[in-house]
């Protein structure tokens, strides 16, 4: 056997018995109830640490680009980590502090004033369209019948769930005190990755490397772990800024059109738009409810607003911030969110594009090393016409490798 088909054989054996054991090891934890119940209690004892690797993740480019701007000046060159460190943290918290003195307040404000006006505000709508439907009868009274029949199920959500979940919230003193606990260690983590993050990686590739012997495989792996290091750093910082940028301008143009709840309704909307392409109009819908039962016609504006500001993110804002940094087409994010929102929730829905995008990567590149090995061209557009322009793209890319040699 030649050396290049043994090592390709031997490549393609470690990969399918690799991703076996994965999806063994898999099965066996949702086969047995005993195991599953200790991972159960290993993953909930490492949930701060976990977390802190995590916050360490998001934050660590401001670190370093403080720790640069220290080791530029002589006085602070020594100390440039743990002063990056240190301003990194307060300008977290400060952020945090600044939101939850500025939004919060207006946000428990409008979700109270909300639930205190909802009753009133349905009747109001259901007198509204009572008188609309005065000529027919019989659609007023089965429209009528399905609309009390909400009203009288939403009312009994809100008596039963919302404030019996407000006061579980408001007795739950320990759960507090743990989450409280949980924090401080995340924070402690944080800061501990920070400061000495160059000796952890180390140790991870060390112990990498002591496993696996293969250079070859060894230096793939690093660079994928490279690349999907940059999208996933790419795509959290970037939609975090959109984010922020389309929720300011949500604000802004629904305080300019008087809309009701603008606060709330912009804090969802900028939440939602983590969220790739659906994120606003997910968003749009309980925000429009909201709208809908203080004014039909301002819905029917903030409806049109919200699309045009998602026609705004989407071609212009968006792809400014975020550039290149999941190299994916809006077809495969669409099949990304649908994938991991299937199988991890809403947080698959926000890490489903970057992990999509560290996939097609990785497939990518297998298939142009193959390609190239066999003296095909590795662009797109050569396959993308009929087998005879194929044929004649293959005998081109064998040309052009035989002119090379």
């Amino acid at each position: 056997m030649e050396p290049d088909k043994k090592r390709y054989l031997q490549m393609g054996v470690t990969i399918f018995v690799s991703l076996a054991a994965v999806v063994a090891f898999y099965f066996i934890v949702l086969r047995y109830e005993g195991l599953k119940y200790y991972l159960d209690i290993i993953s909930l004892a490492l949930q701060p640490v976990i977390v802190g690797i995590v916050i360490a993740y998001v934050i660590c480019p401001v670190a370093k680009f403080l720790e640069r701007q220290f080791r530029r000046g002589k006085w602070l060159s020594r100390a440039a980590r743990p002063l990056a460190v240190l301003f990194t943290l307060l300008f977290v918290i400060g952020i945090l502090g600044l939101f939850c003195a500025l939004i919060l307040p207006q946000v428990v404000e409008s979700i109270r004033s909300l639930v205190v006006d909802l009753p009133e505000m349905l009747e109001v709508q259901l007198a509204r369209l009572e008188s609309y439907l005065k000529e027919d009868s019989d659609a007023a009274e089965a429209v009528m019948q399905m609309i009390t029949s909400v009203e009288t199920f939403l009312m009994t959500f809100i008596k039963e769930n919302l404030f019996a979940a407000v006061s579980n919230v408001a007795g739950s003193v320990l759960s507090v005190g743990s989450a409280i606990v949980n924090l401080v260690v995340s924070i402690v983590v944080t800061v501990y990755l920070l400061l000495d993050r160059e000796r952890y990686l180390g140790q991870c590739r060390k112990l990498f490397y002591a496993v696996s012997r293969n250079k070859r495989f060894n230096r793939a792996v690093m660079e994928v772990l490279h690349q999907t290091d940059q999208i996933f750093s790419g795509f959290i910082s970037g939609k975090l800024l959109d984010s922020l940028i389309v929720g300011v301008i949500c604000f802004a143009c629904l305080t300019v059109l008087k809309m009701p709840y603008a606060l709330l309704v912009s804090v969802i909307v900028g939440v939602t738009n983590i969220i790739p392409m659906f994120g606003p109009f997910i968003g749009a819908i309980p925000s429009a409810f909201l709208i809908l039962l203080v004014s039909p016609s301002k819905c029917i504006v903030f409806l049109i607003f919200i699309i045009i500001l998602q026609q705004l993110d989407g071609n212009v804002i968006g792809p400014r911030i975020l550039g290149n940094s999941t190299g994916l087409s809006a077809f495969y994010v669409t099949v990304a969110m649908m994938l991991f929102g299937k199988l991890m929730g809403f947080v698959g829905m926000i890490v489903g594009v970057p992990l999509f995008a560290t996939l097609y990567y990785i497939v990518k590149r297998l298939a142009e090393y193959s390609l190239g090995q066999q003296g095909l061209p590795v662009g797109t557009a050569a396959y993308a016409g009929t087998g005879d322009n194929q044929s004649e793209e293959k005998q081109d890319g064998k040309n052009e490798n035989n002119k090379k040699v």
